[in-house]
């Protein structure tokens, strides 16, 4: 094994090689004329494109194919960058800062380079287009195939990467290194600085530039969230905080970066923001995320992270005296524990990832005093592109150290080793409290999503997901046995002897409880998609093994509906997964009559064959045959509008369910914007809607729609209080920690028609539980006693052990459902969706 040592980390002399000044961004009216570039235009410069191999390649001096090569996605391609209109009410017209619409051309003036390509990689909730720069030295077509093969095996067989290392196959090739920007859209200037960025390396004629490019490729996101940007929210056009959502993937924002990270397994990674009043740059606090392999990253991180306070201080800023590394300065409260942040998911890939914070808030500061509001926001992106510029030229530096180690997380991936302790002595010496600790992992050798053929789309849906995110994962051909356990054809199989095992751990692994570890958490402090989205997945115990001949590698997932042949006179099909949720409510939005049987088997008529089939092939559900008298008492299943008074992730989960919503207030009400009457049901977890506000004639109809069997479902405080506003159930709450989450374990009730066949375990965030229930109350869902709280931090969740979390009953007539749980929280937890349609469905 060759011996990987960290080169010094000389910091004293880091000459940082990206420096040359360029002039602040134009303002709104002085942008340029658009240089309109048609696709027949692009189609003509790709005929010009060499083949590989042919004689002329070497001549080629565009760093991107028009025509993407098969088997290259690595790869760049420049896109038709089309104009958007002009908006005046950009929120970064106020700051001194680019607005979107002045993005477009920007990118264009860098097409002229021949050094970049400038990609769409997705739009944004709203429709904008997200762009991704490449900037590297121009290659012919064999090099970037020779490129993609030596990237490729980084993670393919991470051992024989270590041998191409040493044997010096590396040396030339160019290691990508990745910045995201703007994810938060008021935080702006990470954008502004990227573009300046952008520009030295397009166009310098240093030599330094031109080294960094001949050994590096460089991947820039101009805006991760230009709804953001030009909204002035911190959250995109769906209401989400796309930094939350990188281990759920709701958003397109976030899928569209999360490709370009796995398309590049970037060396390093930062992730620009504000504002924090001294500048931040990670590593973190404690705690540390337990599947990484931290003492291979803290010893490149604290290296990166001192590099880059030097270069901001070196700025001479009278206003940025300081720098704060939580690592070295903080105790707790800035962790890097759950992987729902942008850089913490990068570090799955075998990214060093940083999330760095500029100083100064510009947002708020009055016209009056708008010389303030710009100076803020110039000294802010001059700190964010120094953080940018330190980083290339540390990691220039450093590249073939960062590389080894990079590779080394794979291979003890790969060799399924045990996690090891921070051994670096820069970083415990800097380490401040607990920072320096780990938690270790002795990994299983194994989880299997036990699964059929047909019908099971929890489980494909699971499946899908690790594939998404660059899990290798089997499928069974036959049935086969692993660990004493036999599974059944069809089950899927993720072998922790892969490079990216820390990810597939994170996503099915229960998680760990912390409370005792840390006093506070920053975020979440549990996930799991194993407990909280419906699929079973089982533990093969190290040191098991896996019959490989019984197992096939997945590239993506096989179509799992069916259709019980014939021609029954009712189809049956389960809904307790979000697919068949979705299948419901399309049967409902078609006109099509769907029941639910006593035992929970929703149906439709055989009449219906042709939407059945629709439906098996849309949402991959099992569909069997079931006899006229098999459905005799079924009641009908007829909710099509809900009502609503939520959060922007709560109505995305119903839109996901296929519910249509509108949100409602009192004053809406009374207005007659809409009517109880354009409602089956009504869904509340905020305070938004107080019952006590509707006038006479609305309160008149409200009880009137409860009368006639309207449904109400309510969740946390505002469902709670709704609930006493309103006078429904004779029911309490009480409320633990705020800062309190994680995943428990609770017991269902088996008569209850909301949890009967719920999940075993759950998902809370500032707890509460229900108490002094009424007369007609009744529990549908409970904490588990003993040891219910599995993972997450929560300091006293001792008191809670046993307590009501899920209760139902009468109120006027209405079916009413209170929630003390968090089944739709950011949209992730689809496991539990169906409590909540189970709900909406009474």
């Amino acid at each position: 094994m060759w011996t990987r040592t960290l080169p010094a980390a000389g910091l004293a002399g880091l000459v940082l090689t990206v420096s040359a000044a360029l002039s602040a961004p134009a303002a709104p009216d002085d942008v340029l004329a658009p240089v309109v570039r048609t696709p027949e235009d692009r189609s003509a410069a790709s005929s010009l494109t060499p083949s590989v191999g042919a004689p002329d390649a070497g001549a080629l001096l565009s760093p991107f194919s028009v025509t993407a090569t098969t088997g290259l996605p690595g790869r760049p391609r420049d896109d038709v960058i089309a104009d958007v209109p002009v908006n005046p009410n950009d929120a970064s017209i106020p700051l001194n800062l680019t607005p979107y619409h002045a993005i477009p051309p920007a990118l264009r003036a860098l097409q002229d380079s021949d050094r970049v390509s400038v990609e769409i990689i997705g739009q944004s909730a709203l429709g904008r287009d997200l762009h991704l720069v490449v900037v590297t030295s121009p290659m012919t077509d064999a090099e970037w195939a020779e490129w993609q093969r030596l990237s490729d095996l980084r993670t393919a067989d991470p051992d024989a990467a270590i041998d191409a290392l040493e044997a010096g196959e590396y040396d030339d090739w160019k290691s990508p290194l990745f910045v995201n920007s703007n994810i938060h859209g008021n935080e702006w200037e990470g954008t502004d600085a990227t573009l300046q960025v952008l520009d030295e390396l397009a166009f310098s004629s240093d030599a330094e530039v031109a080294e960094l490019l001949d050994q590096h490729v460089v991947a820039m996101v101009v805006t991760n969230n230009p709804d953001g940007r030009v909204a002035g929210t911190r959250a995109n056009g769906n209401g989400f905080d796309i930094n939350r959502d990188y281990i759920t993937a709701s958003q397109p924002e976030s899928r569209a970066v999360r490709a370009q990270l796995i398309r590049y397994d970037p060396l390093t990674m930062l992730d620009e923001h504000g504002y924090t009043g001294t500048t931040l740059i990670e590593p973190t606090t404690g705690p540390h995320g337990e599947n990484y392999e931290y003492d291979l990253y803290i010893r490149q991180a604290i290296r990166n992270g001192l590099a880059m306070e030097q270069a901001v201080l070196a700025l001479g800023e009278p206003r940025v005296t300081a720098v704060n590394i939580p690592f070295r300065n903080q105790t707790d409260g800035w962790d890097d524990w759950p992987p729902i942040f942008t850089p913490m998911y990068a570090m799955y890939h075998g990214a060093v990832g940083h999330t760095v914070e500029i100083p100064l808030n510009p947002r708020g500061i009055p016209d009056s005093q708008i010389a303030e509001r710009h100076e803020r926001t110039r000294i802010n992106t001059a700190v964010a592109r120094a953080t940018i510029e330190a980083n290339f030229a540390w990691a220039h530096e450093n590249r073939m150290s960062l590389l080894a180690d990079q590779l080394e997380i794979f291979r003890r991936g790969e060799a399924g080793e045990s996690s090891r302790p921070i051994d670096d002595d820069l970083a415990l010496s800097l380490a401040l409290g607990d920072n320096g600790k780990t938690f270790l992992q002795d990994y299983p050798r194994a989880y299997v999503v036990p699964a059929e053929r047909r019908g099971d789309a929890a489980a494909a849906r699971l499946a899908q997901f690790l594939l998404d995110n660059d899990v290798e994962v089997h499928q069974a051909r036959r049935p086969f046995t692993a660990g004493g356990t036999t599974y059944a054809a069809g089950s899927y199989v993720v072998d922790l002897h892969q490079a990216k095992r820390g990810l597939a751990s994170t996503i099915l692994d229960v998680g760990r409880d912390v409370t005792t570890d840390f006093p506070t958490m920053y975020d979440i402090s549990a996930w799991s998609q194993a407990y909280l989205w419906g699929a079973s997945v089982a533990t093969v115990p190290a040191g098991s093994s896996l019959d490989s001949r019984a197992l096939s590698p997945l590239s993506s997932v096989a179509p799992t509906g069916w259709v019980a042949p014939g021609r029954p006179a009712h189809y049956g099909f389960s809904a307790g997964t979000l697919a068949g949720i979705r299948a419901v409510n399309a049967f409902v939005a078609a006109g099509v009559p769907v029941r639910r049987t006593a035992d929970g088997v929703f149906t439709v008529p055989g009449s219906a064959r042709d939407l059945v089939a629709d439906a098996a092939a849309s949402y991959g559900i099992a569909f069997s045959a079931l006899s006229a008298g098999a459905v005799r008492g079924a009641v009908p299943v007829d909710v099509a509008r809900v009502g609503t008074s939520a959060p922007a992730d709560e109505l995305h989960a119903l839109a996901r369910m296929g519910f249509a919503t509108t949100n409602v207030t009192a004053a809406g009400f009374n207005a007659g914007t809409y009517s109880f009457a354009d409602f089956d049901a009504l869904y509340v977890s905020t305070t938004g809607f107080d019952p006590r506000q509707l006038d006479a004639t609305r309160q008149a109809a409200f009880a009137a729609w409860r009368a006639a069997g309207g449904t109400i479902v309510g969740r946390g405080n505002g469902g709670v209080q709704f609930n006493e506003r309103a006078a429904l159930l004779p029911v309490s709450a009480v409320v633990a920690r705020s800062d309190a989450n994680g995943i428990v374990a609770v017991v269902n009730s088996a008569d209850s028609p909301v949890t009967a066949s719920a999940l075993p375990s759950s998902f809370v965030s500032s707890p509460r539980h229900f108490t002094g229930l009424g007369a007609g109350v009744r529990v549908d869902q409970r904490l588990g006693t003993e040891g219910f709280f599995l993972a997450g931090h929560w300091v006293g969740s001792e008191a809670a052990a046993g307590q009501p979390v899920v209760v139902s009953g009468l109120a006027g007539g209405a079916d009413v459902t209170l929630f003390a749980t968090e089944p739709l929280y950011r949209s992730h937890p689809e496991g539990l969706f169906p409590q909540v349609a189970n709900a909406l469905w009474q």
